[in-house]
């Protein structure tokens, strides 16, 4: 296949994509996107209620095939339903293999914002488990399907508040998450070096338009916050066959090149 007929089909064409998060802006960013860049998409979120009006959007868009959007209601913390995910993802078909050949974790809470010795053992349980172990818990049970790519990618959403901690007082649980998971992106992508697989994670260099930003700010000018669905590209770039990173946390403003 020629270079321009490639680009002509798009990026991801044929992939079979799982988006956790879908129905927040980023997720829902990135599954629009990945559908224009040809992807079979699978949504995630704990309502099927919730991704219907982004399934409506999709469904407009000029490069939307029938069959090509997924939905799944499902709560990543209801753990034992996590498990039967792989047979989830084999049953609608979108593969011969049953392989899924990228992985994007847009979950996430911001919790509640306390000093240290203000904050509670149940809010940070809450935080830890929603950011960190609930992604770990989706990897380890996805790790098989991910494997039986060609080109398997996972792309983890971080933040920038692991980079300048001092800069964000009160922020401890999400923090702490995201720190984690870092260690874990870096962790399993060492452990998968040798194989087919990419994983790493993203954080935005700047505030984005989401309702986590307005939670954190409330009253705040929100006009010049960033829209998710200028942030695209990093994730194309990471999912793509093309893709030869792994184990690095990447602002999502910046070229790979």
């Amino acid at each position: 296949m020629n270079l321009a007929k490639e680009k002509e089909m798009g990026q991801l064409e044929g992939k079979v994509a799982l988006i956790t998060g879908a129905s927040g802006e980023i997720g829902s960013a990135v599954a629009k996107r990945f559908v224009r860049e040809g992807a079979y998409v699978i949504l995630i979120s704990r309502s099927i209620e919730n991704l219907k009006p982004l399934y409506s959007e999709i469904e407009e868009l000029e490069e939307f095939k029938e069959g090509s959007v997924k939905l799944i209601q499902l709560d990543l913390l209801d753990f034992e339903n996590v498990k039967i995910l792989p047979n989830m993802i084999e049953s609608l078909k979108l593969s011969e293999s049953g392989a899924l050949d990228i992985l994007v974790a847009c979950t996430g809470i911001l919790g509640k914002l306390n000093p240290v010795h203000d904050c509670e053992l149940e809010e940070l349980q809450n935080v830890m488990n929603t950011n960190f172990i609930a992604n770990w818990y989706l990897l380890k049970n996805l790790d098989p399907v991910l494997k039986e790519s060609n080109s398997g990618r996972v792309i983890f959403i971080t933040s920038e508040a692991t980079l300048s901690p001092s800069s964000y007082p009160y922020w401890v649980p999400y923090a702490a998450s995201k720190a984690a998971l870092e260690i874990m992106v870096k962790i399993y992508a060492s452990e998968t070096k040798h194989t087919k697989l990419c994983a790493n994670a993203v954080y935005s260099e700047g505030p984005i338009d989401s309702e986590m930003y307005k939670q954190a700010f409330p009253g705040k000018d929100t006009s010049e916050l960033v829209s998710p669905d200028k942030l695209t590209d990093r994730f194309v770039e990471l999912a793509s066959k093309d893709c030869s990173v792994s184990g690095q946390i990447l602002p999502l403003s910046k070229s790979l090149e």
